[in-house]
């Protein structure tokens, strides 16, 4: 009889990289699509007769992303099916008053709203799926996607050691995970011929960050940046309060809520930072990410054009502390596989 019992799906392991950068680029384009439109008073693509809206451009991304992932096997074809779903998503739900009145209303107030609760929902989906800790069977089928990428020349050396530090941790030993293990162990991790302009861009960034974080001032000096962006968004929010709480519309109270909650973060994360670096950039990303993703949103109703430059400057330092969080787990990945070589070889010698 066949088995019938349920069997629960099992995740990638760079789901948490390519969601958030799928709900990052959703949010961003909800606040550029309306900052534009405003900008440049609403214009409408179609003619005296027709209004070509822009959810059909989101349906058509999200028709590319979808046939992204079915179609290729290239390990590129996931980090560009998240940017394209996610745009398309920002584009479709960006329409949403459309669709929930009977004179589709774009202007309908309760909208934003809506595409509010739709991003926390997204986000809560998000951090349930990345915070479960990975399984043997995950880990042994992200060490066939490691071989997959093998076989086209992309694995590189950090992500090799993660999956085999990520299978022995989990306790891969199934006959199949030996396997894979062992066609890992011998796989060549082969250089770029032709880096990518993310490539360089990485490392360049390395180039930077290590002499950085080995200079006896570091710490003081991601202190005091801590202290300087709590206090710029603390300003932000007593310019709001500069009248009085009761003058503020329910947006600009809810702005204003989210700032005081992400500067109790960067606070958090400032006390954090004398026990672990890594544990610091994780409440500044907390604090940045909750900044994007509700206190913008909040703002740009009040304030369109001051909602999209905070936007843009808020995705550049968000990049950069994705990037760091990266560089800073990949090393402390890599440090059981230098122990684990440096006892074999004493034990030889």
């Amino acid at each position: 009889m066949p088995d019938l019992r349920f069997r629960r799906p099992a995740r990638s392991y760079d789901l948490h990289q390519h969601l958030t950068m799928l709900f990052v680029c959703a949010v961003a384009t909800v606040i550029f699509t309306r900052g534009f439109l405003a900008a440049t008073g609403y214009p409408q693509v179609g003619g005296s007769k027709l209004h070509i809206a822009h959810v059909l451009w989101g349906g058509l991304l999200l028709l590319t992303a979808l046939l992204a992932t079915l179609a290729f096997l290239s390990p590129a074809a996931k980090p560009i099916a998240s940017v394209l779903g996610g745009v398309g998503f920002g584009l479709f739900i960006d329409e949403v008053g459309k669709f929930v009145t009977k004179d589709v209303n774009y202007f309908y107030r309760p909208a934003i709203a809506i595409i509010y609760v739709c991003f926390v929902v997204l986000f809560g989906v998000i951090r349930w799926l990345s915070r479960r800790r990975f399984s043997a069977q995950e880990a042994t089928l992200s060490g066939l996607d490691a071989l997959q990428r093998a076989a086209v020349g992309a694995l590189s050396a950090e992500r090799r050691t993660h999956i085999l530090n990520l299978m022995a941790s989990t306790g891969a030993d199934s006959p199949l995970a030996q396997s894979v293990r062992e066609l890992l162990v011998r796989s060549a991790s082969e250089p770029e011929l032709h880096p990518t302009l993310a490539h360089r861009l990485s490392k360049w960034l390395e180039r930077l960050w290590v002499p950085l974080t080995e200079h006896r001032l570091f710490r003081q000096g991601v202190f005091a940046l801590l202290c300087v962006a709590a206090a710029i968004s603390a300003g932000e929010a007593g310019w709001l309060l500069r009248d009085g709480l009761g003058h503020l519309s329910f947006s600009q109270r809810a702005f204003t809520l989210t700032t005081v909650v992400a500067d109790l973060a960067l606070l958090v994360g400032a006390i954090s930072l004398s026990r672990s670096l890594l544990s610091a950039l994780h409440w500044y990303d907390h604090a940045v990410l909750l900044e994007i993703t509700v206190g913008q949103i909040f703002l740009y109703t009040s304030e369109q054009l001051a909602a999209t430059l905070n936007l843009v400057a808020l995705l550049i330092v968000w990049s950069l502390i994705r990037w760091t969080i990266q560089f800073e787990t990949a090393k402390q990945l890599t440090r059981p596989a230098v122990v684990a070589r440096g006892a074999s070889a004493n034990e030889a010698n």
